[in-house]
């Protein structure tokens, strides 16, 4: 198939699509917002009470809080049921995983807050959930990269799919001290460029006046032929987008004035000034944006397949990117009350509309008696100064002409006091928007400790039936809109994200690889109190403990079906971990708990007494070994510390022998040495004697 008979084909089921411009549904939706905001209806008076009654946006008003508190006071939204006994685990990750892209990673709160308000005002709300991803580019400076750092570096880069870029790079030689030792070691200084791609689910709410559905659906978009987003966009998005930057700079931008009246009633803040699309900088042009999502039979073999088409200005850009095959629309929408066999549903405005119109006339009428009665009319002749009647301040001053009497000058004009009528009748239509939409003030919400001060079980009764209706919406919104969203979360995550992640859920980082998933289709959506009475549940909840403790006599309740009583009162009231106050039996946890009781506990007394008797022989034999073990501890450390002392006084005997040797040694040597000094002292003497008597004449020899 050609672009042109492709683009052919859309417009053609554009224009006979629900949703289009000046259809009787767009003029509804018109005319809702302006119920909402409490315009005008046109047939004003001068001079006449202009009040409009804001029955609608009173309701509405009444109901957000509720729908609100009832998907979210949970903390999951929606859970998915595992389905074999092995699955259990794997089932709670991927319901813990969704339930952190649906309300975490994208802002639940706010998108949730405007698809259900679109419902209710405008019969359809509409979100799109769709897996974007952007590129990120940065410039990031390392220095001092050993050749081991720097490719590790380049390796991480590429295990995470980044396209690196070196804009500078320069090696270098760095001393560093290594083992006690100066080693110089060559370093590298780096700027790189990497550009990254990363993914992720968003999900926002969509103007329901964007979207055209096909006149076929019977309800689920994702099985018709036919959705379209229609918006505006500007240059510089359709650029940023991928789209050819020459092809964006020829495309014609929308026109001056906008004509949609259902998309003023929502965006105008007046009711003179409507939006003008002028521009001086042409970047910033809005473009006519539109995403088809339709079924047709692009390729030729005879079957229509799922496929998504971008339109610019009514031109299909080049590039796969702009027309290819899908698994699934991406578009999911929800009502708060279902017409069967149809896709457009009904809002509160079709509810409200013909009483919120009877009470502006009503109130109107009883504002304008009560001015009436408060600036009275006169019936005058010519003697009065009409100058004084024409004005009603109090304590006024009315001249008449003089000599005359003064009651027939004035007579005031006699205006009957509606106020005893219409009152009722307004009470009536009240009573009438309670019974249609369920929303009663002094009932709905009502305190628990109030209910106990007047007849608690008629109060509770009221308060069940008043809250009937609000719950009905909350289920309508739960299975239409919430559990076909989270399916298509589900799938694209399964999709898309090929890489594991580790993030904190339930209060533990774990590790998501949505490779590991299932293709899921057993969901249900958790819906959580709302503006149910919490003492009843408490209540409920009380009396299943009290039967699970009968039950538990006989083998029927276990440590799982007291847990699963637990989580459930937590989670009433308003604990998003109860597993932070109490074990799961399926946890580790408490596997190693029971071992352990079991390791403590016995079953039979006699063998309870006869372990304590073993334990305690086992102590004393323990005890005297501990004693055998010391003595001998003592004996070898006072043989040791005996034969030291042995070895000591040895070694000082036999130092001092030695010692003694040693000086006797010094001293025989000392005494030969006095002995050889005094014989040569001996021999000098005597041979000097000789000498003198030889020089004296003595005859005869000396014998030494």
């Amino acid at each position: 198939m050609k672009k042109d008979e492709l683009i052919s084909r859309i417009n053609a089921l554009s224009a006979n699509a629900i949703g289009g411009d000046e259809s009787d549904l767009s003029n509804e939706r018109a005319q809702a917002m302006d119920h909402y905001y409490g315009r005008p209806y046109g047939d004003e008076k001068e001079g006449r009470s202009k009040v409009v009654s804001r029955d609608l946006s009173e309701t509405v008003d009444w109901i957000m809080p509720s729908l609100m508190k009832v998907f979210l006071q949970s903390g999951n939204v929606v859970e998915f049921l595992p389905t074999g006994q092995e699955d259990e685990e794997l089932a709670q990750q991927e319901t813990d995983y969704t339930n952190y892209v649906m309300l975490e990673q994208n802002d639940g709160f706010l998108y949730l807050h405007d698809w259900f308000k679109d419902a209710l005002l405008l019969k359809n709300g509409y979100v799109k959930a769709y897996w974007e991803e952007k590129e990120t580019s940065m410039v990031e400076r390392y220095k001092g990269l050993s050749m081991e750092e720097a490719t590790s570096l380049f390796h991480q880069y590429e295990m995470d799919g980044a396209e690196v870029e070196v804009l500078s790079q320069e090696e270098r030689v760095e001393g560093v001290m290594l083992q006690g030792q100066h080693v110089d070691l060559p370093v590298v200084d780096l700027a790189l460029r990497v550009k990254k791609k990363e993914g992720k689910e968003c999900i926002e709410a969509i103007p329901a006046e964007e979207v055209k559905v096909s006149k076929r659906s019977r309800g689920k978009l994702n099985d018709c032929d036919y959705v379209e987003h229609c918006t505006k966009k500007t240059r510089t998005a359709l650029i940023e987008m991928g789209m050819d930057k020459k092809f964006v700079e020829k495309l014609a931008s929308e026109s001056g004035e906008e004509n949609d009246e259902e998309e003023w009633s929502r965006d105008s803040t007046d009711d003179v000034s409507r939006y003008t699309n002028e521009s001086i900088d042409p970047s910033m042009d809005e473009i006519e944006y539109r995403e088809v999502y339709c079924m047709v039979d692009y390729d030729g073999d005879g079957v229509a397949e799922k496929r998504k088409v971008v339109l610019v200005s009514n031109q299909i850009p080049d590039g796969d990117d702009w027309n290819h095959e899908i698994d699934h629309f991406p578009i999911y929408y929800c009502t708060p009350k279902r017409m069967p066999h149809r896709h457009i549903g009904e809002s509160l405005d079709d509810e409200l509309q013909d009483l919120q119109r009877i009470k502006t006339v009503l109130e109107r009428a009883l504002l304008d008696n009560t001015y009436a009665n408060t600036n009275t009319e006169w019936l005058v002749n010519e003697r009065v100064n009409l100058d004084d009647f024409l004005v009603s301040k109090p304590h006024g001053v009315k001249r008449i002409a003089d000599k005359h009497p003064i009651g027939d000058c004035a007579v005031a004009v006699q205006k009957p006091n509606i106020l005893s009528h219409v009152l009722p009748v307004l009470q009536h239509m009240d009573q009438i928007k309670a019974n249609r939409t369920g929303v009663n003030p002094p009932v709905t919400g009502v305190d628990p400790n109030v209910l106990k001060e007047v007849r608690e079980k008629v109060a509770s009764d009221n308060l069940d039936k008043a809250n009937a209706k609000i719950e009905m919406i909350a289920r309508m919104l739960a299975e239409i809109g919430v559990k076909d969203l989270a399916k298509g979360v589900h799938a694209d995550i399964l999709k898309y994200q090929d890489k594991a992640k580790v993030i904190k859920l339930r209060n533990k980082w774990t590790t998501i690889n949505p490779q590991e998933w299932k293709d899921r289709t057993d969901l249900k959506v958790t819906v959580g109190l709302g503006n149910g009475n919490r003492e009843e549940l408490k209540d409920t909840v009380r009396l299943i403990a009290e039967a699970q403790s009968t039950l538990m006599n006989f083998g029927l309740v276990g440590p799982k079906q007291a847990f699963n009583a637990f989580v459930r009162l937590s989670k009433a009231l308003g604990e998003v971990n109860p597993e932070s106050y109490a074990m799961n039996p399926d946890s580790e946890e408490f596997k190693q708990f029971m071992e352990a009781q079991k390791n403590q506990e016995g079953s039979n007394p006699l063998a309870e007494v006869e372990m304590i008797k073993q334990q305690s022989q086992q102590q004393i034999a323990q005890m005297k070994e501990q004693s055998r073990q010391q003595t001998e501890m003592l004996k070898l450390q006072s043989d040791q510390q005996k034969q030291l002392m042995e070895a000591r006084l040895d070694y000082q005997e036999k130092l001092q022998k030695q010692n003694m040797e040693w000086m006797m040694l010094q001293f025989k040597e000392q005494q030969q040495n006095h002995r050889t000094i005094l014989t040569e002292e001996i021999k000098a003497m005597v041979e000097g004697y000789k000498v003198d008597v030889g020089k004296k004449g003595i005859g005869g020899e000396f014998d030494a």
